[in-house]
């Protein structure tokens, strides 16, 4: 692929993300700030919004974009960011020259004539569990607890930060069930070579059983790549059926610890249900499926990373997470700021490394996204948000009559006493 700039990502000539509530963005590790809403406008008209075309104008230009801030940081820490992982894959799945065919196709507005041929459908935030890391907005079952939490955080800045997340409108979360958004969506399944869908938790929606037939029916399942990011907490094998169809299906699922460790940071998840059904789709039948383990890295887990790396090597899989670089695909967690693997006091990373050091020196699979992850732990002293986690720990146990110090001790007293039980 020919070298645009060090700013160019391929995906505003190719993508569209939506969040929950409706938002378009970039991407899914984009900033909400392109001000565009699928309660008020269509996935059509967003393609060639004003937003949009400036966005391709000022990365042809090699100028930073807002909504792109979390790959520079990323790239800034040494890690390879979405940015460069997404050109580099629609590079080898449609080659350099299709790429700059699409480019060569912008108009000097910076409006594209070329349709969307991706799309990544988070479908409103109906979600069964309430993890460490999420928020109302991501979760329904996190709108209780949000009060909750409001009305017990000592920490004024905390508080107020809480109140804003509880306070929102359900009804904004609803766009997915509108008749427009479908026709909307139909219009485009004939150009669509990507279809990613998530939540929430879209196992649990009937409008996702809805979309995939209609794209079977149809006939043009055949040529799209059908991607799920899900919790792992429910699966029905009968969309087995459905899913032979699609070009590939990929499942990314979400797991950040194994047994009672996620139990905990993914609360209320079962962990043999979640046994079971990796399980199922590790014997999926019909050979078109890839399947990821995603872990979302923070400082509730991160002493754990080696445990959870080997706890997946022991398991043999012959379709999940069977990649050459890595047992499962590590991200950090940015937000909230407190929750970062930066937070960690030094003596705490300290232990983190070395345990992942002698785990990688004996793995059979050395993992250079776990580096990365240490990279960026080690990069910054944020400690000075440890006040901020402690008071987090307490009102989240108290919310979900959880308990830190029982689920993943070690943890609890390396960050309440300063001490390691191991």
């Amino acid at each position: 692929m020919k070298k645009y700039s060090n700013t160019f990502c391929v995906l505003p000539w190719t993508h569209l993300a939506t969040y929950t509530s409706g938002s378009v963005l970039l991407c899914c590790v984009a900033q909400n700030d392109l001000n565009l809403n699928l309660n008020e406008t269509t996935l059509a008209q967003a393609w060639n919004s004003e937003k949009l075309k400036d966005v391709r104008k000022k990365m042809l230009a090699g100028q930073k974009v807002s909504s792109c801030t979390h790959c520079y940081r990323e790239e800034a820490a040494g890690r390879e960011s979405h940015r460069i992982t997404e050109n580099n894959a629609w590079e080898f799945r449609f080659t350099g020259e299709w790429i700059e065919n699409r480019v060569e196709k912008t108009l000097e507005d910076g409006s594209l004539p070329e349709g969307l041929v991706s799309v990544d459908l988070r479908l409103g935030n109906t979600c069964n569990l309430t993890c460490v890391m999420c928020r109302p907005q991501d979760s329904s079952r996190w709108q209780a607890l949000a009060k909750k939490l409001e009305n017990s955080l000592r920490i004024e800045k905390m508080y107020h930060e809480w109140r804003e997340k509880g306070d929102i409108n359900q009804s904004r979360f609803e766009w997915y069930k509108k008749q427009e958004f479908w026709q909307d969506l139909m219009q485009i399944l004939p150009s669509l070579r990507e279809l990613i869908i998530g939540g929430g938790e879209p196992m649990l929606l009937e409008e996702h059983r809805v979309l995939i037939e209609a794209c079977v029916s149809s006939g043009h399942a055949s040529h799209i790549q059908l991607r799920y990011h899900t919790n792992g907490t429910t699966l029905d094998p009968q969309i087995f059926d459905s899913w032979k169809h699609f070009q590939i299906v990929e499942t990314f699922i979400s797991l950040d610890g194994i047994k009672d460790h996620n139990h905990y940071l993914r609360y209320p998840a079962s962990w043999p249900a979640i046994e079971k059904n990796l399980n199922t789709l590790d014997n999926y039948p019909h050979g078109n499926l890839r399947a990821m383990l995603l872990c979302s890295v923070h400082a509730l887990n991160v002493y754990y990373l080696d445990e959870y790396a080997k706890w997946v090597e022991n398991q043999n899989f012959k379709i999940i997470s069977v990649d050459a670089d890595s047992y499962f695909h590590p991200g950090v967690v940015h937000y909230p700021d407190y929750l970062s693997v930066q937070v960690l006091p030094e003596h705490i990373k300290k232990i983190v490394t070395e345990k992942v050091k002698k785990f990688e020196a004996v793995s059979k699979r050395p993992s250079s996204k776990i580096q990365g992850i240490l990279n960026f732990m080690n990069q910054t002293d944020a400690s000075k948000l440890m006040p901020e986690i402690k008071e987090y720990v307490r009102v989240l146990d108290l919310g979900r009559k959880t308990s830190l110090e029982k689920s993943l001790p070690e943890l609890h007293a390396l960050l309440f006493n300063g001490t390691s039980q191991s």
